[in-house]
């Protein structure tokens, strides 16, 4: 077993593995069909392009939202592209701009503080060499003895 930020070095050449990644996964098997890393990550590199490309041309078929259906970019005329609102904001959140600005920020403090805790976990992992649920694990099973 090993912990659970080396199981991807497996899969790489040179570390034990082959180079390959079994890479496409159904609900209910893996279905075998090694692929070297570099084909998967240009195919992946190409995608993104692609979808980036259509996305920033503003063509496309129309989106869906629960409760309001189907919708299309004339939805979003005037609204700010950062945060559209519009049929992306079911529960009305950005209907008062002072509230929302709130609510802009609080995202954006949360989402840095998210990054901070998984930053956390990556040096808790390189330092202890063991994952934050079996850190978690010790800790609760003897609190002052490992900290």
């Amino acid at each position: 077993g090993a912990a659970w930020y080396e199981t991807g070095a497996a899969m790489l050449p040179g570390t034990g593995g082959d180079g390959l990644l079994n890479y496409f996964v159904v609900p209910w098997t893996l279905v075998n069909n090694p692929l070297p890393l570099i084909i998967v990550a240009g195919v992946e590199v190409v995608l993104m392009y692609l979808v980036e490309t259509y996305r920033q041309a503003g063509k496309g078929p129309a989106g869906y939202a629960p409760g309001l259906g189907f919708y299309t970019e004339a939805e979003f005329t005037g609204l700010d592209p950062l945060y559209p609102g519009g049929p992306l904001d079911p529960l009305g959140l950005a209907t008062d701009p002072e509230v929302f600005d709130e609510l802009k920020v609080k995202e954006m403090k949360n989402g840095r503080l998210a990054m901070m805790a998984t930053l956390g976990f990556a040096f808790q992992a390189v330092v202890t060499g063991e994952g934050p649920y079996a850190n978690w694990s010790k800790h609760i099973a003897d609190p002052f003895g490992y900290n």
